[in-house]
């Protein structure tokens, strides 16, 4: 079944009657337009002048060019009828569409924030209707119905009238409407109305360099971290086993060089201490998690969502499984979008209120002379490269600061782009941005946190601090070791010199 129609140019007396029934049926207020009629005059006064009617729509093309950039999938093509439709739930309004179009029968609904076009009444016509202007035109100038019927009027129409698509040379994108009436077809195709399609900047942008950069990037970092944590934890090892027989050989062990530390001195503490120490709020450690969590089910929901060909990160296999999943496009849409915004009013809030405002994140994030040292020696010293104690750090190092400082923008960058995409705000091109915005802010975001997994679950000398956000405590002999300022600070009575 191939729904189509086609349109008798030699009877259209260009009423505009289709137009206003057309705006009626579908609610298109001034600046919007599912279907047009333009006016063309050729020839001389007195001589040879001539009047056509061009009523134009979409012309439903057999390989809708239209489809091929949609960043959600909301243009696509009814599998039973042949329909090209735009699903309006999964419309997010950035008009990445309305250039590929070769008729220009797309447009940005500037009241509803969407992209419309000329669906021929599908909900109407499944219903036992014809399309609204075939109703009303008092021409009977348009005929619909089934191509793939060679009994149907339309079929029987076509073939009687020798009625045939608008297409040029260069661009036949095999349109299903079709045009009686030889000579004013030809004076419509002189008007220039049929052009090649043209990618929109975001799609040249997208497939041309922030997918194959992101598509590089993320998984050389991630590689490179997990690779780099387990050269750390083979290179502890071997440390170990050295230490082991040195001490059970202690002629093997050569005395240590003296080396002083760079940078302020850590405070000095005592070797026997509590056990353990309390490090993260119960409230901070819920959040964390419903963080992570609603992290994955974003990332996943949303590369769900990105069903174009030039916009599919893997393919568009994951896409067309997770639309299954939730059934169909416009409910993983909807599930995606309550989900980020339940997220974001949990985690805004909830962050500042446990961080008490803000200022104590301020404060735990605030880059010391200690911390730069730290970021120069620390890779050194996993490396193997430097052996004197490293800058002592506070509560989180400094590479964990950079990162909170990272994840702090990337996240406020996130939420303000998502929120321009899920109510449509400012222009097409705005929405269009906020899209590039919006994945971009996220690849960089999962290759830090490639890093940051790396560094709290795969380095086995930093598996304690992830440990902690799941107990809220920490041991102390790790925390006298990677944090003695903060252990000053907390645990006053582990001094040395037992001041308070």
């Amino acid at each position: 079944m191939r729904h189509a129609m086609s349109i008798d140019l030699d009877l259209c007396v260009g009423c505009k009657a289709c137009v206003s029934a057309c705006k009626e049926q579908w609610d298109s207020g001034p600046g919007a337009a599912r279907d047009w009629v333009h006016t063309y005059e050729t020839g001389t006064r007195g001589k040879d002048l001539a009047v056509t009617f061009y009523p134009g729509l979409c012309m439903q093309c057999e390989d809708h060019p239209c489809t091929v950039d949609c960043p959600t999938g909301a243009t696509r093509v009814d599998a039973r009828t042949g329909v090209v439709l735009v699903d309006r739930d999964a419309c997010i309004g950035c008009g990445n569409c309305i250039s590929n179009c070769p008729y220009g029968a797309r447009h940005h609904d500037p009241v509803k924030n969407v992209v419309e076009k000329c669906n021929l009444c599908a909900p109407f016509v499944a219903r036992g209707e014809e399309p609204a202007c075939v109703q009303t035109c008092p021409a009977d100038c348009r005929i619909f119905g089934d191509l793939d019927d060679p009994t149907g009027k339309l079929a029987k129409h076509v073939a009687a009238r020798n009625a045939r698509p608008l297409v040029t040379a260069d661009v036949n994108v095999k349109p299903k409407t079709t045009y009686a009436g030889d000579l004013h077809r030809e004076r419509i195709l002189m008007q220039g109305v049929v052009r090649k399609p043209q990618r929109s900047w975001l799609t040249r942008v997208w497939s041309g360099a922030t997918m194959p950069l992101t598509r590089t990037v993320v998984p050389a970092v991630g590689l490179v971290a997990v690779s780099g944590g387990l050269l750390v934890n083979f290179k502890a090892r071997m440390d170990r086993v050295r230490r082991e027989e040195g001490e059970a050989n202690p002629a093997l062990v050569s005395a240590p060089a003296e080396a002083a530390a760079p940078g302020r001195a850590a405070p000095a503490l005592a070797e026997d201490g509590p056990e353990e120490l309390h490090r993260h709020r119960l409230g901070m450690r819920l959040l964390h998690w419903f963080n992570a969590a609603s992290w994955l089910v974003l990332l996943a929901t949303g590369v769900g969502l990105m069903a174009a060909a030039s916009f599919a990160f893997f393919g568009q296999g994951f896409p067309r499984s997770m639309s299954r999943l939730f059934g169909g496009t416009p409910s993983l849409v909807r599930f995606h979008v309550w989900w980020g915004l339940a997220w974001a009013a949990i985690i805004v809030p909830a962050f500042l209120l446990f961080k008490h405002g803000g200022r104590e994140v301020l404060d735990e994030i605030r880059i010391t002379r200690d911390d730069l040292g730290w970021l120069i020696q620390k890779p050194l010293a996993m490396a193997g490269l430097v052996k004197q104690p490293l800058p002592p750090q506070d509560k989180y190092n400094a590479g964990q600061k950079l990162f909170a400082v990272f994840v702090l923008v990337a996240t406020t960058t996130i939420i303000a782009s998502g929120l321009v995409m899920t109510f449509h705000l400012g222009s097409p091109a705005a929405v269009a941005t906020a899209i590039l915005v919006h994945k971009l802010s996220i690849a960089l975001v999962v290759a830090g946190l490639a890093v940051h997994v790396t560094m709290a679950a795969v380095i086995a000398d930093e598996r304690p601090a992830l440990k902690s956000m799941i107990s809220g405590h920490i041991d102390y002999h790790h925390a006298r070791h990677h944090s003695p300022k903060w252990v000053a600070k907390v645990a006053p009575r582990s001094l040395t010199d037992g001041s308070e």
